[in-house]
């Protein structure tokens, strides 16, 4: 796993490398469209799947390795976790999918929470979230590529803007863990 800081201010980071390829390989061969799922609080709109997947799933595998990764990511990052584990839900986005800029946790008063999206397909198509430096998207602060087995790590706050203004194209589908790791302070 290779975690590394987009800019000075050190609370968003690309991450590379995070889940080994037998993992990787398992998920490839996954029919994600059979995969049980649900809507996402309000997302009920957006052409996404919140997926559930079975406990016999290969997705199901990616917690418990995300687990095992803490202590790196708390080390790497320089923050000290209040709970040792974390939780991921797996989206499924398809075909028209777009997601405008937002900050996460305005609704929850922007608790410091830290958060890492992992793209788990390939794409022809850019469709990797982009950080910027206003509401408004007049400067991009960091494109995250949208490459397998990458993406990034965010320490939240207010400020954080981001979203995939790119629409998945027809044909495609953009399968993505999104893990909570909880509250954290500063080292």
């Amino acid at each position: 796993m290779i975690i590394t800081a987009v800019d000075s201010k050190r609370d968003l980071f690309y991450v590379e490398n995070v889940i080994p390829d037998h993992i990787l390989d398992l998920i490839k061969d996954c029919d994600l469209l059979q995969c049980p799922w649900e809507t996402q609080d309000m997302q009920a709109s957006w052409s996404r799947r919140k997926l559930l997947p079975p406990a016999d799933s290969p997705l199901s595998q990616v917690d418990t390795f995300y687990n095992q990764l803490l202590d790196k990511i708390a080390d790497t990052v320089g923050i000290e976790f209040e709970h040792k584990t974390c939780w991921s839900s797996f989206w499924l986005d398809y075909e028209n999918y777009t997601c405008g800029i937002h900050e996460d946790g305005a609704e929850r008063g922007y608790t410091p929470l830290m958060a890492m999206q992992i793209y788990l397909t390939e794409s022809e198509s850019n469709l990797g979230t982009v950080w910027y430096n206003d509401a408004e998207g007049k400067t991009v602060r960091f494109a995250f590529p949208y490459k397998k087995n990458s993406g990034y790590l965010m320490l939240n706050h207010q400020g954080q803007w981001h979203g995939m203004l790119t629409k998945v194209p027809a044909g495609e589908l953009r399968l993505s863990s999104y893990t909570y790791f909880g509250e954290f302070k500063h080292k």
